[in-house]
């Protein structure tokens, strides 16, 4: 399955038949549920057998896959949003409009200022739409996309300030002896200039055919997305991944305004790891990298590249994210610093492998991973 496919069958059984569709995904460990699903531009069915696990559903709070634990640790649990990107992203779309009947787009080129920027950053959405399948007509398109996009920058100048502070120190009296004196200290920081990096893009799909024939223009998805920031880049570097977060939600649109966004690559292996006891393998999922290079449930971790994980997720501290992923003697880390497949952990060679050391039933053994790169976004509204 792919971000956008819209599930309506499950073994056979239409969702809308199913009084508890949730009911229906369970079954025996390591037998499959059927999944029947549309995926655009193709109204054809698509059929995907998905293993079940054999982990407890009453106790899954306990247990996590590789993408979750990327995403838990980056955000602490989606309680510190400052580790996340600030951002303002709405996204809408039109239940009634036929979106399987457009399947080609062209896009309506608008920009007078800086026509060559425009026309660079088309280029990098016309990759992003022909991986999902869509093809570009000049000719006559089925949909016609425009944009708009922006970027620049705030400047507030910070004055200088005065800052007092008061703090107790201890003082020889000839009458009282040594006594507590609140001493006063001034001191002045020195002004600045604050600066706000500004980026915005936004989408809107019309349809072609109507477009003679509307009295409004026939818009039937939009989405824009903007973010300040304090680091420089140029838009188009930005914009990649702006795309890809807007047309996740192309055709269907499930949450319609965020305020922050986290997206990142991790490295998948197929492993799922219990919280508790992290170094004990809680399940392979069937047909994953991991079960390919033969890892096991239950298999101890001993050692990831020579380097050790942690027992428990706890032990990391309040700063999951450093201890887990940075500390020099976690070997997790390997499992989410990458580039491409290329892991770089404290500029180490390349490695597109991972070295697992393994303990079963008292004996040690190695496995080389090659692990599959995906991705994980989490879009959430403050408050």
């Amino acid at each position: 399955m792919k971000a956008g496919d819209r599930i309506y069958k499950i073994d056979g059984i239409n969702i809308k038949d199913i009084r508890n569709p949730f009911a229906q995904l369970a079954g025996a460990p390591h037998t499959f549920v059927k999944l029947t699903g549309i995926r655009y531009p193709n109204a054809n069915a698509v059929d995907v057998s998905v293993p079940r696990i054999s982990l407890p559903s009453s106790d899954a709070g306990n247990y996590i896959s590789e993408g979750i634990l990327t995403t838990r640790i980056c955000t602490d649990d989606f309680s510190n949003h400052n580790v996340m990107v600030q951002s303002s992203m709405a996204v809408l779309d039109d239940e009634d409009a036929d979106i399987f009947k457009l399947k080609t787009y062209d896009f309506d080129y608008i920009s007078a200022a800086d026509p060559l920027l425009e026309k660079e950053i088309f280029k990098v959405l016309e990759t992003r739409l022909s991986n999902m399948g869509m093809k570009r007509s000049k000719l006559n398109p089925d949909i016609l996309i425009l944009m708009n996009y922006y970027s620049g920058q705030k400047e507030q100048y910070v004055p200088p300030q005065q800052i007092i502070s008061t703090h107790i120190d201890v003082a020889y009296d000839w009458y009282w002896g040594f006594v507590p004196m609140p001493i006063t200290e001034s001191a002045t920081k020195g002004g600045y200039t604050d600066v706000t990096y500004l980026y915005s893009i936004s989408l809107k799909f019309l349809d072609a055919h109507k477009i003679q024939k509307s009295k409004l223009p026939p818009v039937f998805w939009s989405g824009s997305i903007s973010q300040a920031s304090k680091s420089k880049t140029p838009i188009l570097d930005n914009c990649n991944d702006f795309f890809m977060l807007l047309l996740y939600q192309f055709p269907t649109v499930w949450i319609p305004n965020s305020e922050y966004y986290k997206f990142m690559h991790y490295t998948y292996t197929g492993i799922i790891y219990n919280l508790n006891d992290m170094r004990t393998i809680a399940e392979v999922i069937p047909g994953s990298p991991a079960a390919i290079a033969g890892i096991q449930t239950g298999d101890e971790i001993l050692n990831i590249h020579s380097l050790k994980i942690p027992v428990k997720y706890s032990d990391a501290g309040n700063n999951q994210w450093s201890n887990l992923l940075n500390g020099k003697n976690s070997g997790l880390r390997y499992l989410f610093l990458l580039s491409n497949l290329v892991f770089q952990p404290y500029s180490q060679k390349n490695i597109t492998t991972l070295s697992f050391t393994i303990k079963r039933n008292g004996k040690r053994m190695k496995f080389d991973i090659k692990p599959e790169d995906k991705t994980v976004f989490s879009l959430i509204k403050n408050g």
